[in-house]
């Protein structure tokens, strides 16, 4: 099943934070963090945090609330 991230998606776009310059953050390629996001791979938990601390949030639901839910509905 894909998880598409959505919210990141939004975050990105208010922020005026390209895939680029995300990617380079967190020593990915673009193509990687491309396919994290529309949910065609797999998210490390250490990329989830990582990205959440760099968009200034606290907790992970608050930027992944689609793979928070699907984490929680599946258990």
């Amino acid at each position: 099943m894909s998880i598409t991230s959505k919210r990141l998606k939004g975050l990105m776009a208010e922020r005026d934070i390209t895939l680029l310059e995300l990617s380079g953050k967190m020593g990915i390629s673009e193509n990687d963090l491309r396919l994290k996001i529309n949910g065609l791979a797999d998210w490390l938990f250490s990329e989830l945090v990582f990205v959440v601390d760099c968009l200034g949030f606290s907790e992970v639901r608050e930027v992944f609330p689609e793979l928070y839910n699907h984490v929680l509905n599946t258990g």
